[in-house]
């Protein structure tokens, strides 16, 4: 394990062979999408209390967040086995920065999105019904009954602005890239090298007390963060055979 961390393999060629196989319980995407929308929107900004004669002007919005993801609809194609076409709702909620004059102000506005995803491969996770699980899981995003998971992540962005410095009235564009994903839980058996190592512990200035605890060469940092691992019994029939 010396010397491995987490990070790009530049040369797979020069990577160690896994030192074990390990069955993890994870949500798999089987398939995603790429698309983008953009939506106008037209809000009025409202000035701070006891500003008679406002003159606004747009500082600009941030704060995007996905608030509200619906599977409006899901159509099974007739020719391709666990592809389907999905009619989707989803709602982003952002925060708009401004002034009117006086005072700095925000004001929370949000923009909704029809999304049609063509074609992607969602097969029906059949091996979720009927298990019953303690505690229950927790799935973020959108879970049909099948076990199904829809994800949607977005990177949003305001442009287009426009205000009225008069009224207030100001009319924004708020564009949208997408990703949407299909996605089971499952376990997968996978090849491992074991735990993460511990990182490196930082240095900080020496503190006056706990001269003893603050030693690093007397008290090193433990290593013990992790359980032991279980032995694979199938090596250790191959051990015996071997040795017999």
């Amino acid at each position: 394990m010396a010397g491995i961390e987490s990070g790009q393999i530049i040369d797979p060629n020069c990577f160690p062979t896994p030192n074990e196989l390990v069955c993890i319980q994870v949500l798999k995407v089987f398939d995603q999408v790429a698309l983008r929308d953009c939506s106008t929107r037209t809000i009025t900004l409202m000035p701070g209390s006891g500003v008679v004669n406002p003159v606004f002007a747009y500082e600009g919005a941030d704060d995007f967040d996905i608030t509200e993801v619906k599977v409006i609809s899901r159509t099974d194609s007739l020719t391709k086995p666990g592809y389907k076409r999905l009619k989707l709702f989803v709602r982003i909620r952002y925060i708009i920065h401004y002034s009117d004059g006086v005072n700095q102000l925000t004001q929370p506005d949000e923009a909704s999105f029809s999304l049609t995803v063509n074609e992607i491969y969602c097969p029906d996770c059949l091996t979720q019904i009927g298990i019953i699980r303690y505690p229950p899981d927790t799935i973020p995003g959108t879970l049909d009954a099948d076990g199904l998971s829809i994800k949607v992540e977005a990177l949003a962005e305001a442009f287009n602005d426009v205000v009225n410095p008069a009224t207030g009235a100001l009319s924004l564009d708020i564009g949208v890239f997408l990703i949407v994903k299909c996605e089971c839980e499952v376990q997968l058996l996978i090849p491992a090298y074991g735990y993460c190592p511990v990182p490196p512990e930082q240095i900080n200035p020496a503190a006056l007390n706990c001269n003893i605890f603050n030693n690093r060469d007397l008290t090193p940092f433990p290593t013990q963060f992790y359980p032991d691992q279980k032995p694979n019994l199938l090596d250790l029939e191959n051990a015996c055979v071997e040795d017999s």
